[in-house]
């Protein structure tokens, strides 16, 4: 297990088994890991989207976001049917992206996201509720 996953498990509870891959500038794999499946990897050599077109969306933004500040992300993320921290380093040739599939979760975090999204869809139904009655015309609260 690697330092970061053995730190992450002690202080959350999560734990699972991890891999990395370094991309170019161009998010071409030019790096994988473990070695043990470094020949076989159909990954390598290849621009990551067009393996994995689905996931452009979710994670190129943050690839981009690590090259653009320089600095070390972190996210949790769905995606293929799993839980995934990933963890983006750059360098100045490309990116390292450590991925770590998660087998448990913190159900604090859990009970915290739910709450988070039930504040989110009630913001919401009360701004759709402000779009269906607007202010009358000539009113001061028609002003942005």
């Amino acid at each position: 297990m690697s330092r970061i996953a053995a730190e992450r498990e002690k202080d959350t509870g999560l734990s699972g088994v991890s891999h990395y891959f370094v991309l170019d500038d161009e998010d071409r794999v030019v790096s994988v890991g473990p070695r043990r499946d470094y020949a076989d990897n159909p990954y390598l050599g290849h621009v990551l989207w067009s393996r994995l077109p689905e996931a452009e969306a979710l994670l190129r933004p943050r690839f981009d976001e690590a090259r653009r500040t320089r600095q070390e992300i972190e996210f949790t993320t769905f995606y293929a049917g799993r839980t995934k921290h990933i963890t983006v380093i750059p360098a100045a040739d490309g990116i390292a992206v450590h991925v770590e599939h998660l087998t448990a979760l913190d159900l604090r975090s859990l009970a915290t996201l739910a709450k988070s999204l039930e504040q989110i869809e009630a913001e919401l139904d009360a701004r759709a509720h402000e779009r269906l009655d607007p202010p009358a015309l000539g009113s001061l609260q028609a002003l942005p």
